[in-house]
């Protein structure tokens, strides 16, 4: 709800607006591995959309010793660079911060060093710009 606010110890949590939307998958390579260099297309980014974050939540370690990269077509590290995939560490979990996108992406997941054969949960959170054109007040 817009303009809805709420106190919770030290926190203030503030409503982004009705547009804001999460997108979460969770990715079991356990029985076909993502290939070392191998990225799968895990999220779509419509055109003038702010990605406000976007990670990777380990559940379950590979059994290979590799990294886990997040990113977009122009960076495989634009969110997360070098995760740990076959970490000791449950629940390791990697969020990169935002970036506008003009025209439509996707967000990739990459193996690098290894094959990966374990699971995870990516998750970004978009917003859609809200003015529909690029009009603006001009200044004398």
């Amino acid at each position: 709800m817009a303009g809805t606010y709420s106190v919770s110890d030290s926190a203030v949590n503030i409503s982004a607006g009705t547009n804001t939307f999460v997108q979460e998958a969770v990715l079991d390579f356990s029985t076909t591995n993502l290939g070392i260099d191998e990225t799968i297309d895990v999220f779509q980014v419509p055109a003038e959309t702010v990605v406000v974050a976007a990670g990777i939540q380990l559940i379950t370690a590979s059994g290979n010793a590799g990294e886990l990269d997040l990113g977009d077509s122009e960076s495989a590290v634009a969110y997360v660079d070098r995760l740990d995939a076959d970490s000791a560490t449950a629940e390791l979990n990697s969020v990169g911060s935002g970036k506008l996108y003009i025209a439509a992406d996707e967000i990739l997941l990459k193996a690098t060093t290894a094959a990966f054969d374990g699971k995870v949960r990516v998750v970004a959170v978009m917003a859609p710009l809200g003015l529909s054109t690029k009009t603006g007040e001009t200044f004398a």
